[in-house]
């Protein structure tokens, strides 16, 4: 019995893996499957132009930007859309891994997400009816009904703006951007934030009869982010990353602003405060 046994533990140890050691195997090929293969994208239904829905198609630059993330990784990509205050419910939700819609990185939000690399920043800007030319300075909005969207990071530059001029303004809120544009046209708000491209895009497109003030508030980091904690989120916001700086490197990105602005967002200038 004892040659036998002596027999046989000589087989398991020249088979290795094969035989008796064959766990490694499995966990590796365990650990492949964890890779994502399909990332879930919550984005807006109705903030034109960086994502909307126009008969029945889903447009806007994020779309496009998703579009290459997805032929440079292989992921997946799939929307669930809603008004801009739903977005994030999505996400801390579990239905959604990131949000796309030209999200602002700012301290309150990476406190709670990790955020991909910045792919665009975009002056944020101050924008007032057509006919308002005495507003060109931030402190020009003294006591001013300052509309912004729920969820949005408007508010929050508000705020700043606020705090910083020593000013007083009345604050709103909207559900959307639509109906904050629509209460906008209707006198229900003087003054509102949007990044530079949203609202160059507006105005010279006619949706709004409005311009920008002269001096920017700041410069706003666009990043995606992701829940933190999460091995699922942290793999995915790697091979994000990843994407977004070789579409730095090759010009997609440059590509993409440019087909809907006319200029290019996608890279971090060399002078600016970076909004937070």
């Amino acid at each position: 019995m004892k040659k036998i046994v002596l027999a046989l533990l000589s087989v398991c140890i020249m088979l290795g893996t094969a035989a008796c050691g064959n766990s490694e195997k499995p966990a590796a090929t365990q650990e492949k499957a964890k890779v994502p293969t399909e990332i879930i994208v919550a984005s807006g239904s109705s903030s034109i132009p960086n994502t909307y829905i126009e008969n029945g198609v889903h447009k806007g630059h994020e779309v496009d930007i998703w579009n290459a993330i997805s032929a440079k990784t292989g992921l997946k990509v799939t929307f669930v859309t809603g008004e801009f205050n739903t977005l994030f419910g999505y996400l801390d939700s579990g239905k959604a891994d990131t949000v796309g819609n030209t999200i602002t990185l700012n301290a309150k939000r990476k406190e709670k997400y990790d955020f991909s690399e910045p792919y665009a920043y975009i002056p944020e800007k101050l924008v007032v009816h057509s006919d308002r030319t005495d507003i060109k300075n931030l402190k020009d909005i003294t006591g001013m009904n300052c509309g912004f969207s729920s969820g949005s990071n408007g508010g929050n530059l508000f705020q700043q703006i606020a705090k910083e001029q020593n000013i007083q303004i009345n604050l709103v809120a909207f559900d959307s951007s639509e109906l904050l544009d629509q209460a906008f046209r209707q006198g229900k708000v003087d003054v509102m934030i949007f990044a530079g491209a949203e609202a160059a895009y507006k105005i010279s497109n006619k949706a709004l009869d409005a311009r920008m003030v002269e001096e920017n508030i700041a410069v706003g980091a666009k990043a995606y982010p992701f829940a933190k904690g999460n091995a699922k989120s942290e793999e995915l916001n790697k091979i994000v990353t990843k994407a977004i700086k070789e579409m730095q490197q090759d010009g997609t990105l440059e590509k993409i602003y440019t087909k809907w602005y006319g200029m290019d967002f996608s890279k971090k200038p060399a002078n600016g405060k970076i909004a937070e």
